[in-house]
């Protein structure tokens, strides 16, 4: 089930590329390669692409939006053949220009003019790109894929990268970029990770959020394998929303599995982001994959809202007073993080967990001057100075904040090595109750300083 969404009715500030072939032509490595980095998986395996995996892509100060799609002709395992070609036909759809993409070294197959047919049919405009050109003589046997009918194919190579500026070039001047934004429009205000195990419901909620099918969502465990950034927009913002694949236990993986690559790609999820979405199951008791991801949120220092999906299924078996609490207890390293119970199937309390993550994102970007910050030291020592483990006196200076995302505080002392780490996590929890970010992470070094700290000495203002 889906809902309207105010992107609905905005036109699209980027123009579309989506790269459409059959199974194995290397579609995601050319979305690699044109993108300048490693976004989509790279296998061997058919079908390892499902979902739309879109970027942006820059050339010569022109910026658009590089869709991925899975293989057209594909016979899924899992029974997601119709998925995928839903996904191939809605980036089709929205495209300004296809990339339709063929396997010079295979030579023309009968699937590639039933992918031809296929286009043919969508009255769009259609570059026909020869992947696997790896050399001269292979760039020349290009010709028979005239028949095709869509003119003289750019031969292009993702593994020697040649090719590549010819294509940029051709992609550019078949664009209308004449609707796009005039700033920056590939850049946004916020990014937001979605993670969780496999099956909490991480697609249903990108599809809530997106207000349309951006994605598969299927009761098959790891559908998602790709992440997969979906741009929305909100009241003329820019927003990203990035859905990861589930992520199991490390002992059911093998560094050949194609999961294996999923979960480290969950990880460069997070550290991408401004915010995570840490999605949970409700109706499934808290597991190893949640401490896990949960723990590595808190190592990133990444701001997180703990999203409780499926709340709907619980019924009157447990209150939100007492879920807390279980988190509380099984999740302590998030216990500054808010907590917010979803429906994604239905879409309830969507928008509103939406509004906690820009809550989130600002807090983590507050800036206090040094004045606020020694205020709040000054109280957390009336209430507990440090013990020292030693004879040596522990001496607290003063304290200063010296970056933000997360906000980042020193605290200078006569020895450092006197600060013990039970006081650092209770001077940190003193400080989110007198600061203005108490429900995100704070970094804090304690570092050796020969000034002492005087409550009267003079401040200066960050």
């Amino acid at each position: 089930m889906f809902f309207s969404s105010p992107l609905d009715e905005l036109p699209m500030s980027l123009p579309i590329v989506a790269i459409v072939g059959r199974p194995n032509v290397g579609k995601s490595s050319l979305l690699n390669l044109l993108a300048g980095r490693r976004i989509s998986i790279v296998d061997p395996t058919a079908g390892v692409t499902r979902d739309r995996v879109s970027t942006p892509v820059t050339f010569e100060g022109e910026t658009y939006e590089l869709t991925d799609t899975g293989g057209y002709g594909i016979v899924d395992k899992d029974n997601l053949t119709a998925d995928i070609e839903r996904q191939i036909q809605l980036a089709v759809d929205e495209a300004q220009l296809i990339l339709f993409v063929v396997d010079v070294q295979n030579g023309r197959v009968p699937l590639d003019q039933v992918v031809a047919d296929y286009l043919r049919g969508k009255n769009k405009k259609v570059l026909l790109v020869a992947n696997k050109a790896d050399g001269e003589k292979l760039a020349l046997q290009t010709a028979d894929f005239y028949a095709l009918g869509f003119g003289e194919p750019v031969p292009v190579s993702c593994t020697t990268r040649n090719g590549k500026d010819a294509l940029m070039e051709a992609i550019a001047r078949r664009l209308d970029f004449s609707e796009a934004a005039a700033s920056d429009a590939a850049s946004v205000d916020m990014k937001i990770a979605v993670v969780g195990k496999r099956n909490a419901g991480k697609s249903t909620l990108i599809n809530a959020i997106a207000g349309k099918p951006r994605v598969i969502v299927s009761e098959v465990p790891g559908t998602t394998r790709d992440s997969v950034d979906v741009r929305y927009e909100r009241d003329g913002h820019a927003f990203m929303v990035i859905d990861t694949a589930g992520v199991r236990k490390r002992s059911k993986m093998t560094t050949n599995d194609l999961e294996y690559y999923s979960f480290h790609r969950a990880q460069r999820s997070i550290r991408r982001a401004d915010v995570c979405f840490m999605l949970i199951d409700a109706t499934l008791e808290v597991g190893d994959v949640d401490k896990k991801l949960a723990a590595y949120i808190t190592s990133e220092f990444k701001p997180c809202v703990l999203v409780i999906n499926k709340w709907d299924l619980v019924g009157t078996t447990a209150s939100a007073e007492s879920y807390q609490d279980y988190l509380g207890k099984l999740l302590p390293g998030l216990e500054y993080a808010p907590i917010t119970f979803i429906s994604a199937a239905e879409g309830r309390n969507v928008e509103e967990t939406l509004e906690l993550a820009k809550l989130m994102h600002a807090q983590a970007n507050t800036r206090v001057t040094t004045g606020q910050m020694n205020q709040a030291v000054e109280e957390i020592l009336q209430l507990r100075g440090p013990s020292s483990p030693t004879a040596q006196k522990v001496k607290v200076y003063y304290a200063t904040q010296i970056d933000t995302r997360p906000p980042t505080i020193v605290l200078f002392v006569n020895n450092q090595d006197l600060i013990t780490e039970e006081y650092r996590r209770f001077f940190v929890r003193q400080l989110r109750e007198r600061l203005p970010f108490s429900e995100v992470p704070i970094r804090l070094y304690v570092r050796g300083h020969h000034r002492s700290f005087d409550g009267q000495e003079e401040r200066r203002e960050r």
